[in-house]
């Protein structure tokens, strides 16, 4: 009888055992990206002669959250193609608080175009604004959304505008060019989505017509992709092995916030901090906000590697002074583990003297400052000296290596 007891308490001691391990392979599976594989959505035709507001409606939704049921929670948003979601909130269950919120803009738009600042911005804009080229004019509430997509500098919400520029520069990206570079067929679709969302009445879509006064011609149908030339629409974007760094920072929206060195698609992001990891992730690691939520049990790496994996698979873990919280929290089930190694991989190469040499500089809310303007040892400065201007004598480029903020 004693030993059978003895056998049945050593049974159950490894059954015990298993259960803790497959737990504990369970977890790391879980925290570990997702290795998916799946193929880019084809892209939608689209016959202007047919299409209703509905059917461009149920587009732009997709457009905007890659599917026509797009569900939040435990801080996963849904991005499409157009990546709107990344800064602005469309649904009271989305955290987004980058950009205006979009709740009943179709109604706040036709009020837009009325206001005095609106009025002030089409007169200092008169000859065109720069980067677009267009003149505000927007007339209803449809032109004012189109206008936005197209000149997002044309008008400024109060206190959305880059740091520094009272208000009259936006850190939104120009749509219809890259990295996002929807055709005007989708952006169109997108704003007759806007103008669908709140109120529900249909008959309220005008998008099409908008475009069509806003810019004195017909909307034509778009070319598509050339034969044999990928197009990725709708549908949740994945960073596969095969992926270039520029396809895999553009797939996963890296470039609406972020500016990364020697990336031509990664410029122009002015709402999280400068890329250049070889700098960054060291310092911050030692850092006393980093070190704090490391005692707290938030924050966990231990060397740079460590510290950008855990910045792009748990953007909660380290919040840097001077950024929200705001980051995508649903980057675990976009990367194979390849894509992520990749792209990681490329991070850590850069630092702030790749950044000068790209023409890119920190964000005006980044604690550290310009790297124009930081102080460089003798050694640091001949060496970026060089690099960015080899005839300059002044040149006041920084690499100190002091860095952090952000969200890497």
């Amino acid at each position: 009888m004693k030993k059978e007891k003895e056998t049945g308490g050593t049974i159950l001691k490894v059954a015990i055992w298993y259960v803790f391990v497959l737990g504990v392979f369970a977890g790391i599976a879980n925290w570990l990206p997702q290795i998916r594989g799946d193929a880019p959505e084809a892209a939608e035709a689209v016959d202007l002669g047919s299409v209703t507001p509905e059917m461009l409606a149920t587009m732009g939704k997709k457009i905007v959250f890659g599917t026509e049921n797009p569900s939040f929670g435990k801080g996963d948003v849904p991005i499409g193609k157009g990546q709107c979601p990344l800064c602005h909130m469309f649904f009271q269950e989305q955290k987004a608080d980058r950009c205006p919120v979009l709740i009943g803009e179709e109604e706040r738009s036709g009020n837009r175009v009325k206001e005095e600042r609106y009025k002030a911005f089409a007169s200092r804009l008169a000859n065109g604004e720069p980067n677009s080229g267009l003149k505000p004019h927007a007339a209803t509430g449809g032109e004012y959304l189109l206008e936005s997509e197209y000149c997002p500098n044309c008008y400024v919400v109060e206190g959305f505008g880059i740091k520094g520029t009272n208000d009259q520069e936006s850190p939104m990206p120009i749509i219809n060019k890259p990295p996002i570079q929807l055709t005007d067929t989708e952006i169109v679709a997108v704003v007759s989505f806007l103008q669908s969302k709140d109120a529900g009445e249909m008959n309220k879509i005008t998008a099409k017509d908008d475009w069509e006064a806003y810019f004195g011609k017909p909307l034509k149908q778009d070319a598509g992709p050339k034969e044999g030339e990928a197009k990725v629409v709708a549908g949740p974007p994945v960073a596969l092995e095969a992926d270039t760094v520029d396809q895999i920072v553009t797939k996963m929206a890296c470039v609406a916030c972020h500016k990364i060195p020697g990336l031509e698609v990664a410029k122009a992001g002015m709402v999280g901090p400068l890329l250049i990891e070889k700098t960054n992730a060291p310092n911050r690691i030692k850092s006393p906000e980093y070190q704090k939520a490391v005692k707290e049990g938030k924050a966990k790496a231990k060397t740079p590697r460590e510290y950008v994996i855990e910045s792009i698979m748990d953007p909660a873990a380290f919040i840097v002074p001077g950024f929200a919280d705001d980051m995508m929290k649903d980057f675990r089930h976009k990367f194979t583990v390849s894509g992520l190694d990749k792209l990681v991989d490329y991070l850590l190469q850069q630092d702030a003297e790749a950044a000068i040499k790209s023409g890119l500089d920190r964000l005006p809310n980044e604690k550290e400052g310009s790297l124009k303007k930081a102080s460089l040892t003798p050694s640091e400065g001949k060496s970026v000296e060089t690099a960015s201007n080899p005839n300059s004598d002044s040149m006041q480029a920084a690499v100190t290596g002091q860095v952090s903020g952000g969200k890497f």
